[in-house]
């Protein structure tokens, strides 16, 4: 493959180009890595179940697996999402038999991100310190659900301030690092105004919060409108953005409704029929979209600093499984840059060209 066609070379005046990798695979990447992408994401790796199984007992192989690619590679890592409401083993949320009292879940918070701080460092230019802690839409009346937080296991125990207390805890402990907040859907008006609260009032409370991540996984067609409008709120907030967890699944190229389809939707089985021999149209649809959001980011390259896919190749995502009963055989999404023969897609050579 020719030096010319290099994704992180081309847009190394805008932003890094970076990929989520996973330890059971990240060694068949190494070239593609080595040739397009500047920044790694460990998926999964980072979060409590693999790095804190039981309390005060940390597992660091599958972390040191990609840390070791990282350095090799002469790159660093953007650090994903110790504190999230999954893969959090349930020590957390108890003191024996009783609900762990919020002081404890905050103690102990704080005793992971020093162990991890001290171990990864060096090698860590970003971190996702708190994931998905809003809610998706409007309680249900009379729930008494939060309007703003997620009923998480974290929040029913400690209410908003577990957020507070991972920000504070971060900051001390990797005070060189830029600390974000990471979520989805984070264009949809209703999720954008709830992450803003947020944000909004951890900073009030004296946290750092360096930046937002913008998950930007498509499940329908993009609204590009709304994403530079997002941007432009954020940016606002005088906050740095990351694009994190980028992908474009086939149903943004099928579905014309304006929110994912689930199983038992109206459209789903037709659906699933197509996406099993899914059209050259369709994958064209995937690549397009691909072309408008590289040239939205960069057009704001003045407040993006890095755009990060949710994986590096087809052969491997998430999407896979993502949404679909166990009982359904696994479906190829396609939502990458590569193919599963980790050859750049079309867009790939459309968007180093446009930059």
């Amino acid at each position: 493959m020719s030096e010319l066609l290099s994704l992180s070379k081309a847009y190394e005046k805008y932003f890094k180009i970076g990929a989520a990798v996973a330890r059971v695979n990240i060694d068949s990447y190494e070239d593609l890595l080595k040739q397009h992408f500047n920044s790694v994401t460990p998926e999964n790796e980072m979060k409590y179940i693999l790095t804190e199984p039981e309390e005060g007992r940390f597992t660091f192989d599958a972390a040191d697996k990609i840390f070791d690619t990282a350095r090799r590679m002469g790159i660093k890592v953007r650090a994903h999402a110790p504190v999230w409401h999954n893969q959090t083993g349930d020590w957390m949320y108890k003191d024996g038999d009783k609900p762990a009292a919020p002081e404890l879940i905050f103690e102990r918070i704080e005793a992971h991100t020093k162990a991890i701080c001290e171990r990864y460092n060096n090698d860590v230019y970003a971190w996702d310190v708190v994931n998905e802690a809003t809610r998706d839409g409007v309680p249900a009346e009379g729930s008494g659900e939060d309007p703003v937080y997620r009923s998480s296991e974290y929040f029913k125990l400690c209410g908003k301030d577990f957020i507070a207390a991972a920000f504070r805890a971060m900051d001390k402990y990797s005070p060189n690092a830029q600390l974000f907040y990471n979520d989805y859907s984070e264009c949809s008006p209703g999720k954008r105004e709830r992450i803003v609260r947020l944000i909004n009032e951890l900073r009030d409370k004296g946290c750092r919060v360096d930046g937002m991540g913008m998950q930007q996984h498509h499940f329908v067609k993009p609204d590009y409108d709304e994403i530079k409008r997002s941007i432009e709120i954020y940016a606002e907030m005088g906050l740095r953005l990351h694009v994190t967890e980028l992908d474009i699944s086939l149903m943004a190229a099928i579905n014309e409704s304006e929110k994912r389809l689930k199983p038992g939707d109206p459209g789903f089985a037709e659906y699933i029929r197509e996406v099993l021999v899914p059209s050259e149209e369709n994958l064209a649809k995937i690549n397009e979209m691909y072309v408008r959001l590289f040239e939205i980011y960069r057009s704001y390259s003045d407040v993006i600093d890095c755009v990060t896919t949710w994986g590096v190749a087809d052969d491997y995502t998430w999407l896979d499984t993502f949404g679909l009963d166990r009982d359904m055989p696994k479906i190829k999404q396609y939502p990458l840059l590569f193919t599963v023969d980790h050859q750049p897609k079309p867009c790939v050579r459309e968007i180093i060209d446009n930059a």
